[in-house]
């Protein structure tokens, strides 16, 4: 069942937001009192009317339900939603000075003038608040929204029944517990420093390991979530996205006609992984696909739109060449894919190790160590050979103290290479 998350442009979108915070705070929990903030069966209040006010909504395309959103502010002139119940002058207080104890000649990390943002009005639908996977790809959404508005604080007025959550992500109490009578819930004053939030949501945000279509165009882009199974589009579709794999396990296949049975049948070119880049070419023509792409496990993608594309590069010229390099770079690897399904079992599941190891994130414990949640049997799909083989070669490298794993995860203590399968 696939779910789209993208921010909320159309005046359709927008009402499926107010209308989603009605059905999930008044109707499936009870809360909100008769206030001004309700319009027919509607939540709207004054911070839906400001500039830089970003809702993020997630349709279930199966029925075009939306069934979550979420709503971004950035600091203005009448403070953020969260102020209208907690009084945070004392923080914001502290932050500045924080800011102002140092030169900005040798300000350390994080003392830069704060910027606060806030997250407010979460509403999911009851039978979808199980699902962890639509759940954490709307925080990763929202939190690349927040990067892009320059955001290094967060505050929020957070209900007692998610606090967990959000201590979870890196938030702190400023206060009590308070009931809110116009809300009818009891609320706590949080913050949290926004590199905590990118942290916990994208993992290990470095130089080197910055996901390129998340961080720097969250905002402009959707996400997509298919279960395993799905198609995300079939060979000779006509199709204007390209996808970048950001979680899961893609395979492109084709279509090959059998002379001696007269039958056609499904050939898999390749398996991809994170962060792999597909059906690039719609980008730039109208030709048909080339290939199929079916998610083999639950995925998660980055749809790259052409119009947006376009849009970017028009506001933003300089951004041609990066754009580019990126392209280039995830093409080549993704050749290099297609090539591998073809080499010896050994090289095969090598390759695929090589590419967990780089989309892993680190072990916060140990950096050292990288770890990826997947196990035998999804490599053994990437690579296409059996489980037992992928077995056999790990439990080689696991006796040679390269890694350890388990059913649902490998646990890297070195940068696996081609060298491996020769020591």
């Amino acid at each position: 069942m696939a779910v789209r998350l993208k921010v909320a442009r159309t005046a359709r979108e927008l009402d499926d937001v107010f209308k989603l915070r009605y059905e999930v705070y008044v109707r499936e929990r009870g809360k909100f009192s008769p206030s001004d903030d309700e319009i027919g069966d509607r939540i709207i209040d004054q911070f839906d009317a400001i500039p830089d006010t970003i809702n993020i909504i997630a349709y279930n395309e199966e029925n075009d339900q939306a069934i979550a959103c979420m709503r971004i502010n950035k600091d203005s002139e009448i403070g953020l939603p969260a102020e209208k119940h907690f009084d945070f002058s004392a923080a914001r207080n502290e932050l500045e000075q924080r800011r102002n104890h140092f030169s900005s000649d040798i300000a350390p990390k994080g003392t830069k003038k704060p910027t606060l943002v806030s997250g407010s009005m979460l509403a999911i639908r009851q039978e979808w608040r199980n699902r962890r996977n639509v759940i954490f790809a709307l925080f990763k959404t929202v939190a690349g929204v927040m990067h892009s508005m320059g955001a290094t604080h967060v505050i929020g007025a957070i209900s007692a029944e998610t606090s967990s959550l959000y201590g979870r992500m890196g938030f702190s109490m400023l206060g009590e517990p308070r009931w809110i009578e116009s809300v009818g819930d009891e609320l706590t004053p949080m913050l949290a420093p926004f590199d905590k939030v990118l942290t916990w949501a994208y993992g290990d945000i470095s130089e080197d390991n910055i996901p390129f279509w998340l961080i720097n165009y969250s905002f402009r882009f959707e996400r997509l979530l298919l279960s395993a199974g799905e198609v995300l589009f079939y060979e000779d579709d006509r199709g204007k996205d390209a996808y970048a794999i950001d979680d899961g396990w893609i395979a492109i296949s084709r279509k090959t006609y059998d002379r001696e049975s007269g039958k056609s049948q499904e050939i898999v070119l390749a398996n991809l992984p994170r962060p792999s880049l597909l059906g690039e070419l719609a980008l730039f023509d109208d030709e048909p696909r080339a290939a199929t792409a079916t998610a083999i496990t639950n995925a998660e993608l980055i749809v790259i739109g052409r119009k947006q594309l376009y849009s970017i590069l028009q506001d933003n010229p300089d951004k041609m060449k990066d754009i580019i390099c990126h392209f280039t770079r995830r093409v080549r690897e993704t050749g290099d894919m297609v090539i591998q399904a073809h080499a010896p079992h050994a090289v095969r599941v090598d390759f695929a190790l090589n590419k967990l190891w780089h989309a892993a994130p680190p072990d916060r414990k140990n950096p050292d160590t990288r770890i990826a949640k997947v196990g035998p049997a999804q490599i053994a799909l990437s690579a296409r050979v059996l489980e037992d083989d992928v077995v056999n070669i790990l439990d080689t490298y696991r006796e040679e103290g390269l890694l350890e794993y388990g059913r649902k995860s490998i646990r890297f203590f070195r940068m696996p290479s081609a060298e491996w399968s020769e020591e």
